[in-house]
């Protein structure tokens, strides 16, 4: 790790430096916007109290995809084994079992997960270290003043900068709710779950939604007994119904357990257990529970009262559409702000300020194509409207859908599990969304997100030539199949 920069070191606590721009968190947007502004020779400061290069690469995006490919490899090997195939260390001969020690199993692709990590993050060290017209401090900062801020240093001291413009990058964290016995019997989130060092015997898991999932296929694939525990009866409600079957079946088929309509009255310790009472449907005891139910903001003792910047009902930072909250000259970014929780939201605010401060571009969220995935296996890529959704809006539409089965790269690849499908409006011929459920789902609804930017009629999709077997392929074969008017 690199040696913090020489600005850390307080040579007088009361001598304040001022600074064209403060960014307060080293998140994704934060020290994007950071770095960039600087290039273009802003005197910034950017303040980051532990996550050096934001939640993403530390805890989030970065090492659970990380885990989601290991978990993946294990889950390929025992796939291989039943058509056959046996695997031999180089020169040994010795026949390997992916699936003999599951600990073994785990602890490879903890170590993966941390080589991955450990090298962004140096990278970031040396990013901020080494850029021109950037001060990066190490520690808490906190506002003292609309533009000014106090910073108290890891390394000890406290250093008092003041800037023209602020902009908030502090983040979210996990929800953690207030369920009777659960602080005494004591569980996991998204963060810690990702440094056990033994397999779960059975993991449960409150909370049904994309980083649940996540962890329940990749605990599942390493040889945990996993069952998600959900307070209602929607699986994945937000999204297309006929998707969301399809993830559960495909949850299911692995041997995940869930558990619907279960709302937790309590938790009690039982030996080494956890006893979850969920009232009529009884007691589940799991040796760990993971909690998975939601993010909160990290604006707390960030002195915003001092600065007069104004929060909504749950405590996330209230903004325009130009991303600048009730203070002229303080900004947010990202998770702080409000949801969706993405790190491709975050650094498309990042764009927009960047823009905004450096050429005065007047760019808004106005507008934008937010598309997101979820990260099970396989993927499900998501872009624009549901068909329920669509016809809510009250468009006169037109439906795509195959499934992933039919697609020759699926059937190559032994990856035919899943379902596409796509809403057009009848009108126009322009894509309203999709949700592509298969292999690469992530990638090909990519492309379509493009071409609905294009405005592209669905036809252009459906006769442009991809190169054959391809994954995009199977946009020509989406797209050729399209409903009557609806």
């Amino acid at each position: 790790m690199a040696v913090p920069r020489k600005d850390e070191t307080p040579s007088n606590e009361n001598d304040a430096k001022h600074y064209d721009t403060i960014v307060l968190g080293g998140g994704k947007g934060g020290k994007s916007l950071a770095l960039a502004l600087a290039a273009k020779g802003v005197s910034v400061a950017l303040i980051e109290e532990k996550m050096i290069g934001g939640s993403c690469i530390n805890v989030a995006c970065i090492p659970t995809k990380t885990l989601v490919a290991s978990s993946k490899l294990v889950n390929a090997s025992r796939l291989a084994a039943e058509e056959g195939f046996s695997f031999a260390l180089p020169g040994s001969g010795e026949i390997q079992d992916a699936g003999k020690d599951r600990d073994a199993n785990l602890k490879a692709a903890l170590a993966r997960k941390r080589a991955v990590v450990e090298g962004m993050v140096n990278a970031h060290w040396k990013l901020f270290d080494y850029t021109d017209n950037l001060d990066f401090f190490y520690g808490k900062g906190k506002f003292v003043a609309a533009k000014s801020i106090e910073v108290e240093l890891n390394s000890g001291g406290k250093r008092q900068i003041s800037g023209d413009k602020i902009y908030i990058n502090t983040g979210s964290r996990p929800l953690i709710p207030s369920y009777e016995g659960l602080e005494e019997c004591g569980y996991l989130t998204s963060t810690s779950v990702m440094e056990l060092e033994k397999l779960p015997e059975h993991l449960g898991i409150v909370g049904g939604g994309y980083i649940a999932l996540e962890f329940a296929q990749i605990f599942r694939r390493l040889g945990s007994r996993v069952t998600i525990v959900e307070r209602g009866n929607h699986f994945l409600p937000r999204e297309d119904e006929e998707i969301g079957a399809c993830v559960k079946q495909i949850l299911l088929d692995e041997g995940i357990e869930i558990l619907f309509d279960s709302p937790i009255k309590s938790l009690k310790k039982n030996g080494e257990n956890t006893d979850i009472d969920l009232g009529a449907n009884g007691i589940l005891s799991v040796s760990h529970l993971l909690v998975a139910t939601g993010r909160l903001p990290n604006t707390e003792n960030l002195g915003l009262e001092a600065a007069g910047v104004a929060l909504d009902s749950r405590n996330f930072v209230k903004v325009d559409s130009r991303l600048e909250t009730n203070v002229p000259g303080i900004f947010a970014i990202g998770d702080c702000k409000g949801g969706p929780f993405f790190t491709h939201l975050s650094w498309d605010d990042y764009r927009i300020l960047r823009d905004n401060a450096l050429s005065g571009a007047g760019r808004t969220t106005d507008g934008r194509i937010v598309p997101y995935t979820l990260f099970t296996d396989p993927e499900l890529g998501r872009v624009g409207m549901t068909e329920a959704e669509a016809k809510q809006a009250g468009h006169k539409i037109l439906v795509a859908k195959i499934e992933a089965k039919t697609i020759p790269r699926a059937q190559t690849e032994r990856e035919t599990k899943g379902l596409l499908k796509a809403v057009i409006d009848a009108e126009t011929k322009q894509i309203l969304g999709a949700s592509i459920l298969s292999a690469a789902g992530g990638e090909i609804v990519s492309v379509i997100q493009v071409a609905m930017l294009a405005k592209m009629p669905y036809t252009d999709l459906a006769n442009v030539m991809f190169s054959h077997p391809t994954m995009a392929e199977s946009l020509n074969l989406l797209f050729a199949k399209v409903s009557s008017p609806i």
